[in-house]
């Protein structure tokens, strides 16, 4: 199962960015953030990478696991307690 559609939707919606804004930072159509969100493509390797860096995620959690808004907003658990 890849959560790459899932954790764009959530990183954009998160950072309250419509599909054509997140498309434009990272020279893409704005379908194609909707495919990816849908599950219907993935964006290449190096589109993942720009993602990844620019909003300072691993690129493992972006892949492999369904983000939180604790990581997306790099709030550390211990620091909430």
């Amino acid at each position: 199962m890849s959560y790459i559609g899932k954790n764009i939707r959530k990183i954009r919606i998160s950072k309250k960015m419509t599909q054509t804004e997140f498309a434009e930072l990272f020279d893409l159509k704005r379908t194609a953030v909707g495919s990816y969100e849908e599950g219907r493509a993935e964006p290449k390797i190096e589109t993942l990478i720009k993602i990844a860096d620019y909003f300072n995620l691993s690129l493992d959690s972006l892949l492999r696991q369904e983000i939180s808004i604790n990581e997306i907003f790099h709030f550390r658990d211990d620091l909430l307690k």
